[in-house]
C-alpha cells in the first residue's frame, strides 16, 4: 500500500532508476564485442519498465488526491493531507480555476452563438456578477480554503451543477455557498 503522498516521489522521479539503467544499457550499444541488439533490447525493456512505474505512480497519486479531496469536502482536518491543501490553494491552481470561471461567463455571453455545450447560458448571464466575484476572489491575493476550491471545481465541472441544469434559483445560492467556503 502507498505511503503518504508527501513521502512518495513524483511519477517521473519514480521512473528515474529505470531510465538511468536504460541509458547505461544504451551506452553498451557502442561497446565493441557486445551484440547491439541485446543492448538495445535491454535499454527498451528498462525504458518500458520506467514508463510503467511512472504510470502506476501517477495513478496512485490520483487516488490519493481523490481520497484527500473527499476528506477536505467533509471538513475533516487531517494534517496528513496538508500537501493536498497546498496543491489546491496554490497560485497556479487558483489561476486555472479563475480562467475556467472567466471562460464559462464568456461562453454564456449573448454576443456568442449558442453551442452544443450543456451550459445553462441564461442562468450564467443572470448570475454573471456573482461569477465575476468568484473569479476575482480566486484571483485575489487573500488566502482561500481547499474546501472552497473543491466546491468551485464541482460547481464548474460537475454535470449535476446548477450551471448545467434548469434554472431554478439554485445557481446564485450555490455560487454564494462557494464564495463563503473560500473564506478561511
Amino acid at each position: 500500500m502507498a505511503t503518504f503522498a508527501r513521502d512518495r516521489p513524483a511519477p517521473v522521479r519514480s521512473a528515474a532508476p529505470f531510465l538511468a539503467l536504460a541509458l547505461v544499457a544504451l551506452a553498451f550499444v557502442a561497446a565493441p564485442g557486445l551484440p547491439r541488439i541485446a543492448a538495445g533490447a535491454a535499454a527498451l525493456l528498462f525504458a518500458s519498465a520506467g514508463a510503467i512505474r511512472s504510470w502506476e505512480a501517477a495513478r496512485e497519486l490520483h487516488r490519493l488526491r481523490r481520497a484527500a479531496d473527499r476528506l477536505i469536502l467533509q471538513s475533516v482536518d487531517v494534517e496528513v493531507f496538508a500537501w493536498r491543501t497546498r496543491e489546491l490553494t496554490a497560485e497556479h491552481s487558483r489561476t486555472a480555476l479563475r480562467r475556467e470561471v472567466d471562460r464559462t461567463v464568456r461562453a454564456a455571453s449573448a454576443a456568442r452563438l449558442p453551442s452544443a455545450s450543456p451550459l445553462n447560458r441564461t442562468a450564467v448571464r443572470q448570475n454573471a456578477v456573482l461569477l465575476e466575484r468568484l473569479a476575482d476572489r480566486l484571483g485575489g491575493e487573500e488566502p482561500v480554503t481547499a474546501r472552497g476550491v473543491l466546491l468551485a471545481r464541482r460547481l464548474l465541472r460537475d454535470p449535476d451543477s446548477p450551471l448545467y441544469g434548469a434554472y431554478d434559483l439554485h445557481l446564485p445560492r450555490e455560487i454564494s455557498r462557494v464564495l463563503g467556503a473560500l473564506e478561511p
